[in-house]
C-alpha cells in the first residue's frame, strides 16, 4: 500500500489586503497550518508529500518564509516532498526555489516535464511546473509518456481541469480529464482551484484526480473547514482519498435576519444569542438582512463593539425598512417622487440589467428613507 499527503494553494505570504488589521497573525496562522500538515506526514507515515503549486508567493514572498519551509521539509526527511510550482510561485531564475539550498528530500518540477523514480517504493512521480505566471496551453501536449517497470504512477500538476461548470479562475494550463487519463497514471495531485473537487477516472469510475482546496481560507469564498487529502493506493492501483481538516481558523459567512426586533437592545441581545455557538477564533463575515422596523437603524459601530470577541469581523447592513410604499408615494412629497421614479424605471425597463439596477436602487432608497420616518 502506497500513501501520500496531497496539498496545494497555501499561498504563504499572500498580501491579504482586506485583512490588514490582522495580517501578521494570519501569516502566522498559515505557517501553523503548514506545520500541522507536516505533522500529518509524520504521524501517517506516508511515502510522499505532494504539493501542487502556489505554495510561496513569488511576488511578496519573504526569505524568512522560504527558510521556514526549508527547515519544515527537512524535518520529514527521508519522506520525499514533491513540488510542482504554480502561477503564483513559478519556477523563475530569481525565485527562492532556485536561490536557496533545499534539503535532499525536496524535489521540484520545472517548466520541462520531470520524472522522479523511487525504485524502493516501485513508484514514479511525474510533474510539471509553471515557468512563468501565465501559461495558456496544456502542458499535457508535451508529456513524455509513462515509464515501464513500476507498479505505482503519480502525477503532481498545477492547472485547470476544464469542466462544464463556470469558474472564476482563468484557465491557466488547461487540462482535459480525458487527456489526464491517457497518461496512464494512478492519481493526479492537482492545484489551482481552491474549492475541493474530486474527479473519477472517465472509464474506470474510480478516484483519479483531485483538488484538495486551500488548506487555510484566504477569502470569504473559502469558508468552513479546510483540508488536505490523505491518499492510499493499493496493489491493484485503486486510489482511496480521505480529507483531513488542518485549518488554523475557519472563515464563516452568516446572514442574520433582523426582522421582529423593535429596539437596539433587543437586536443586540438576540444577535449575541444567535452567534453564541460560533468559535471566537473565526473570521466572521456577518450580514444583517431581512425586513426591519423602519424606526430601527442597526447601529453598526455598536454591534462591532459588542462582537469584539471574534478574531476578525466584517459587518454589512443589508436590511430594509417595513415601509408602505404606496403610502410613501402619496404622503411624503419628494421622497415619494423619488421612489415613484425608480418604480417607473423598473416597470418600463426592457433591459434585464437596467430593471435589476432600478430594483436595487429602490431597495436602497427605501432603506435610507426608513431612518428618516417616525
Amino acid at each position: 500500500m502506497l500513501s501520500f499527503i496531497h496539498t496545494a494553494d497555501i499561498h504563504l505570504d499572500a498580501p491579504l489586503v482586506s485583512l490588514s488589521s490582522v495580517y501578521e497573525q494570519r501569516q502566522y496562522d498559515f505557517r501553523l497550518t503548514m506545520s500541522r500538515i507536516r505533522d500529518l506526514v509524520i504521524s501517517k507515515q506516508v511515502d510522499f508529500w505532494l504539493i501542487a503549486g502556489d505554495l510561496l508567493e513569488y511576488h511578496g514572498g519573504t526569505r524568512a518564509t522560504a527558510l521556514f519551509l526549508r527547515d519544515l521539509f527537512a524535518s520529514v526527511d527521508p519522506v520525499p516532498v514533491c513540488i510542482a510550482p504554480g502561477n503564483h510561485d513559478p519556477w523563475m531564475e530569481d525565485s527562492f526555489y532556485q536561490t536557496i539550498e533545499w534539503p535532499a528530500n525536496v524535489f521540484f518540477f520545472t517548466g520541462e516535464w520531470g520524472v522522479y523514480e523511487f525504485p524502493e517504493k516501485s513508484c514514479v512521480i511525474y510533474g510539471w511546473g509553471f515557468p512563468q505566471a501565465h501559461v495558456p496551453e496544456s502542458p499535457l501536449d508535451r508529456f513524455p509518456g509513462r515509464l515501464d517497470g513500476y507498479q505505482h504512477h503519480l502525477m503532481v500538476l498545477h492547472g485547470t481541469v476544464l469542466t462544464s461548470e463556470p469558474t472564476e479562475h482563468q484557465p491557466y494550463a488547461p487540462l482535459q480529464l480525458s487527456d489526464l487519463a491517457k497518461t496512464g497514471v494512478n492519481y493526479v495531485a492537482l492545484g489551482h482551484i481552491h474549492k475541493p473537487m474530486q474527479f473519477p477516472h472517465p472509464t474506470k469510475g474510480t478516484p483519479f484526480a483531485a483538488y484538495p482546496g486551500s488548506p487555510e481560507g484566504l477569502t470569504v469564498k473559502e469558508q468552513g473547514p479546510r483540508a488536505v487529502l490523505f491518499g492510499q493506493v493499493d496493489e491493484a492501483g485503486q486510489v482511496r482519498l480521505t480529507p483531513i481538516p488542518v485549518q488554523s481558523r475557519q472563515i464563516l459567512r452568516v446572514e442574520w435576519q433582523a426582522s421582529g426586533v423593535e429596539t437596539v437592545d433587543a437586536l443586540l441581545a438576540r444577535l449575541q444569542e444567535d452567534l453564541r455557538e460560533i468559535d471566537s477564533d473565526s473570521l466572521l463575515y456577518l450580514t444583517l438582512t431581512g425586513e426591519r422596523a423602519s424606526h430601527l437603524i442597526p447601529p453598526l459601530e455598536l454591534i462591532r463593539g459588542q462582537l469584539q470577541r471574534f478574531f476578525y469581523l466584517h459587518l454589512e447592513d443589508e436590511t430594509w425598512p417595513d415601509i408602505d410604499e404606496d403610502k410613501l408615494l402619496t404622503d411624503y412629497g419628494i421622497l415619494g417622487r423619488w421612489i415613484k421614479k425608480l418604480r417607473d424605471i423598473e416597470e418600463t425597463a426592457t433591459d434585464v440589467r437596467e430593471r435589476e439596477t432600478a430594483r436595487l436602487a429602490r431597495q436602497e432608497a427605501t432603506k435610507r428613507i426608513g431612518g428618516m420616518l417616525r
